[in-house]
């Protein structure tokens, strides 16, 4: 992601009405229900510029991993109080366990692939504690992917103006966002454009990929806003 989109990320986000507080209150009550083990450790992976994973510092200790190097720095500015560390979801090492680990706003999509799904929800739940739980916030199914809808998102700053405007397609079983950016700024107007692809998995391959991984799994339809939230236990017996 561009520096200016990494900047202005949470100001888009917020002109939609994304609520991160509301968000972050909802799965600190999923954890709550789901999680077996003693601890409070928590990862947020995909954890962007890193609001959710603050807001769920309150009741916390935190860590934040994201692939995104932008957004990665924007996070560090943001919340210097917290550890974000640089990797990919799909084969991330770590040193330590977590009682819970989060991938929210869809972020799951990004793997593209049913391999690297599965792959991701092993790498995941190997950094679980026995006991602990995974949630995963999915990306839209295909059946739910609409290609050729067209979105404007705009932002009025004291010191920015931002007008961003999306449109769908799609390849095979993935989802594409061109988003075409104008940056306007004391210094001037600059325009940048952004491809994102992610991949529309079915319900049914979340599922495989959480058994596959050992983990129980339950989907809840609603989630947090909408879209689905799958919960991945491991059992306390797990090593």
């Amino acid at each position: 992601m561009s520096s200016n989109a990494a900047r202005y990320y949470d100001d888009i986000y917020a002109a939609n009405g994304k609520d991160y507080r509301a968000e972050a209150d909802i799965v600190h009550k999923f954890i709550q229900l789901y999680k077996q083990s003693k601890g409070n450790t928590l990862l947020d992976v995909g954890c962007g510029t890193g609001i959710h994973v603050n807001l769920l510092s309150r009741k916390y200790r935190v860590e934040g991993l994201d692939l995104d190097k932008g957004m990665i720095a924007v996070a560090r500015r943001n919340f210097p109080q917290i550890r974000f560390r640089h990797g990919d979801m799909v084969d991330f090492k770590l040193t330590r366990k977590f009682d819970a680990i989060v991938c929210l706003f869809s972020a799951i999509g990004y793997v593209k692939t049913k391999s690297r799904l599965q792959g991701a929800i092993k790498t995941m739940s190997r950094h679980l504690l026995p006991g602990g739980v995974l949630l995963v916030e999915p990306w839209f199914t295909p059946e739910e992917w609409h290609p050729g809808r067209v979105y404007v998102t705009q932002v009025d700053k004291d010191d920015a103006k931002i007008v961003r405007m999306s449109h769908s397609s799609r390849q095979g079983k993935v989802s594409i966002i061109e988003f075409q950016y104008l940056f306007g700024t004391s210094k001037g107007i600059k325009r940048e454009t952004e491809i994102l692809e992610l991949g529309l998995f079915t319900k049914q391959d979340y599922l495989d990929a959480f058994r596959s991984a050992g983990l129980n799994v339950i989907r809840d339809d609603k989630g947090l806003d909408g879209r689905g939230l799958y919960i991945g236990q491991k059992s306390l017996g797990a090593k």
